[in-house]
């Protein structure tokens, strides 16, 4: 029974830690699809042979890309195999990471405040903008790609591995805290390239806690000790991917490497690429005033390297990143996916402001800079709903080409590119070995039927008639309806056949609004029952072709919509 009493004991200021876990579970519910996207799909042949009992630890161990990710290879196998591999499964399991990520710097923030009850202030008031920060939207990319759970595997390591050496036993050379947090680094050390960074990121930290130690020295040179030999094995048998891109163009090109490096800095608050680099410029200052701060506060430097170590990693971050990336140019500092590491700097800088400003006017100031992180983050996640939307409709139709590969024809406008770059990949080597593993079902012996009686829809634009003239430049635009006659139900998507083939090039989704279709034939259900697509020129063989769409009806039979229309390359 809930009384006054009880009222009085809950601290409904707690409640306020849910609303961001909330907010992204609900996130990936809606924007989450079901269906193997980019790197997840490489992961079919290791499955395959685990099927086949072939496995060995080789295909666990080599490199993927420029990372050793063995230990989230480890869990996305046993994720796969528990769930038939559901790939949003792997999406909520990044969420459970992310909250075991905010139980453990909440943990650390209040066994500071605990140990020096002059930082106390403003710590419930920093956990609430932590949360709020771990959990921002703006990671949209990685909330909704279940491949991505290695990153925040990455994060889950580094906040444990800080916790376990936050005070030491004193006068013990090798404590619980130390062996337990090298593990932890070990598992982040073969859990993505910047993993490695935890030994370098952590050091500050073990530097400071080994002067409580009889022999300071040993712990010290056992942590560099394991840095080194992580790095080595790390490095054995590793061959660079021929199709990486050069890693020495950052170097030659300096004005183009510090932009992107800032710009990596400050994706968190900015996408204008006119603005993000000097955002980044100002995140750069905080934190090389943040290690001012630790150099010069003797008596918080405890409490300040535990911070510092999460600030640390992702400046390193990205600077490896920008080694490896600046090649591609300024807008691909501007991935969705980087924030989950360099999100960790804001709220390194936020606990750090937090125990440095006890007093006024810092403290005031303090509050207005962690007012205007939450707003940011809280800004730049409502801005991720339209890029949630558009990866939802992207993936939901690579998801349907998945079921249809059996019936789908090479093509440049292939929808299967929706997943994946290379769609003779999918076709050729992982549809079978999917077949047989049998995580997703496939349409198979589907007909092709004549033109019903009864319209199912039609191509609107261009209207039939004229053969209309392709240059190798151009786009062929079609649009126009689709609908399932007397049923308040519409088709998912349209599919495109050349000269009456069994077999598609391109495809697109039913989900444009049509308020007419609903009226005239009064059905509310037809209110998004329109299309539209681009194809290139180059989805075209020379000489004339006729073009037709086609619905599928979910069961056994292709259906075609009315007019065809003639193109000539």
């Amino acid at each position: 029974m809930m009384t006054p009493k009880f009222f009085k004991a809950f601290n409904w200021f707690s409640v306020l830690y849910l609303f961001p876990v909330l907010a992204t579970l609900a996130f990936i519910h809606r924007f989450g699809v079901n269906v193997p996207f980019m790197d997840s799909l490489t992961l079919t042949s290791l499955f395959h042979k685990i099927h086949l009992g072939t496995v060995t630890f080789a295909d666990f161990w080599d490199p993927h890309n420029e990372h050793r990710i063995l230990i989230p290879r480890v869990f996305m196998t046993v994720l796969a195999f528990a769930t038939d591999w559901n790939l949003k499964a792997k999406q909520y399991f990044s969420v459970f990471l992310s909250v075991l990520s905010a139980i453990g710097l909440c943990w650390i923030s209040r066994q500071q405040s605990l140990h020096n009850p002059k930082t106390g202030n403003w710590q419930r008031f920093a956990d609430i903008i932590t949360v709020i920060l771990l959990f921002s939207l703006v990671q949209y990319e990685n909330w909704l790609w279940g491949f991505q759970l290695a990153w925040f595997w990455l994060t889950s390591c580094l906040v444990f591995a800080i916790a376990l050496l936050q005070y030491p036993q004193k006068h013990r050379w090798l404590d619980k805290g130390f062996i337990f947090s090298a593990i932890f680094a070990l598992l982040m050390s073969f859990s993505g390239a910047h993993g490695l960074l935890v030994w370098i990121a952590v050091f500050p930290l073990v530097w400071i806690r080994s002067h409580a130690s009889n022999h300071p020295n040993l712990q010290r040179l056992l942590w560099l000790f394991l840095f080194l030999g992580s790095v080595a094995l790390y490095a054995s048998g590793y061959q660079e991917p021929s199709n990486n891109p050069d890693s020495t163009y950052a170097f030659r090109y300096p004005t183009e490497s510090i932009p992107f490096f800032l710009a990596i800095l400050g994706r968190t608050f900015s996408v204008e690429l006119g603005t993000v680099s000097w955002v980044g410029a100002l995140v750069l200052l905080a934190c090389l005033g943040s290690i001012w701060l630790f150099w010069q506060q003797r008596e918080q430097r405890q409490e300040l390297a535990a911070w510092l170590s999460l600030l640390i990693l992702p400046l390193g971050f990205a600077a490896m990143t920008t080694v490896g990336r600046t090649v591609l140019g300024l807008p691909a500092a501007l991935a969705s996916r980087y924030t989950t590491v360099t999100v960790l700097i804001l709220i390194a800088l936020i606990h750090i402001a937090r125990i440095c400003c006890q007093r006024q006017p810092w403290r005031f100031f303090y509050g207005v800079m962690a007012v205007v992180f939450a707003v940011f983050s809280i800004s730049q996640s409502f801005d991720a709903l339209t890029a949630g939307k558009h990866m939802y409709q992207g993936r939901r139709l690579g998801q349907h080409c998945l079921a249809l590969v059996n019936y789908l024809e090479p093509s440049p406008s292939s929808c299967l590119l929706n997943i994946y770059v290379e769609t003779g990949s999918i076709q050729e080597v992982w549809h079978p070995q999917l077949e047989e593993l049998g995580f997703f079902e496939f349409v198979r012996d589907a007909e092709f039927s004549e033109m019903p009686e009864t319209s199912y829809g039609t191509i609107d634009e261009p209207a039939p008639g004229d053969v209309i003239s392709l240059t190798p430049e151009s786009v062929l635009y079609l649009s126009g309806w689709s609908i399932f006659p007397g049923r308040p139900k519409t088709p998912e998507i349209v599919l495109f056949s050349q000269d009456d083939r069994p077999a598609f090039f391109a495809a697109t989704l039913v989900n444009k609004e049509s308020p007419d279709l609903a009226e005239i034939f009064d059905m509310p259900e037809y209110n998004q029952a329109r299309w539209a697509i681009n194809i290139p020129a180059t989805a075209f063989p020379e000489g004339i072709t006729k073009v037709r769409a086609w619905i599928y009806d979910g069961e056994t039979t292709f259906i075609p919509l009315e007019n065809q229309i003639q193109v000539s390359r």
